[in-house]
């Protein structure tokens, strides 16, 4: 039965990775790779033409320099304000805490279009229109980090708190000395979720940004249709994700098994 299992779970991650791998094979080739795989008589050829095309795009480059700031400067601000605002929600008690959790609910399941004319007004009103900074607040507060640091706190038994008060009475010490190591698996893939969702963006920069050269390489990727470097861009834009999904599934399961 467990071999029957295996078998069937292997079969199932083999599906999902085809396309990425038939995707990388693809950027090292030249010719038609799904014809010669079908024998329709395609010919390919192993070349790195296709990467040195990309890499010599330095209108590529800017976007993918883009997508870097935007990302990176999103998680250095949203990891902490996730932190302390997940910390806010679980330990506060009063009515102002569970009304602002609904809210931040409501914001997470509302679809960006439904609040855009709005953030488009506000950031001409503030100034912020045509700059990376906008888009970056926009991923800083978004409610996915406070939320899954509410879920993440409330797994941990109230005894805890209680047997950490008799050394510290301030929250915010317990939350880093004795709670914050036991959310680190947690934490792992909420950084690849905030990563990702920042790195994937398309309707913020879309009415936030209206200089070409601000755009991020999300927004790119079409430009390049067509072109002999398509496969190559695709595959350099994935490679981030994988590399981190890679990198938190270590972390997740290494501090998994230390901490518990």
């Amino acid at each position: 039965m467990r071999k029957i299992s295996m078998l069937v779970l292997g079969t199932i991650l083999i599906l999902f990775a085809l396309p990425i791998l038939l995707l990388i094979a693809a950027s090292f080739v030249q010719g038609d790779l799904m014809a010669a795989l079908q024998a329709n008589d395609g010919e390919i050829l192993f070349t790195l033409s296709r990467w040195r095309e990309v890499f010599a795009d330095e209108d590529m480059m800017l976007r993918f320099q883009n997508s870097l700031k935007i990302t990176g400067y999103s998680l250095l601000f949203q990891i902490p304000v996730g932190l302390l605002g997940g910390l806010f929600l679980a330990r506060s008690h009063g009515k102002g805490a569970k009304i602002l959790l609904v809210l931040m609910l409501l914001m997470l399941l509302l679809p960006f279009q439904s609040i855009m004319v709005p953030v488009f007004r506000f950031s001409k009103w503030a100034r912020l229109y045509d700059t990376h900074l906008a888009v970056i607040l926009l991923q800083v507060f978004a409610p996915l980090g406070p939320l899954v640091v509410w879920l993440l706190i409330r797994q941990v038994p109230q005894e805890q708190w209680e047997a950490a008060l008799i050394d510290c009475s301030s929250q915010t010490k317990i939350f880093f000395r004795a709670i914050l190591p036991q959310l680190i698996p947690g934490l792992a893939v909420l950084v690849l979720l905030c990563f990702a969702e920042s790195w994937n963006l398309i309707e913020q920069p879309l009415i936030l940004l209206h200089e070409a050269s601000l755009l991020p390489a999300s927004m790119a990727l079409n430009d390049m249709k067509g072109s002999a470097a398509n496969y190559a861009g695709a595959v350099m834009y994935s490679l981030p994700i994988l590399i981190l999904y890679v990198f938190a599934g270590a972390v997740f399961y290494r501090t998994k098994n230390e901490v518990f």
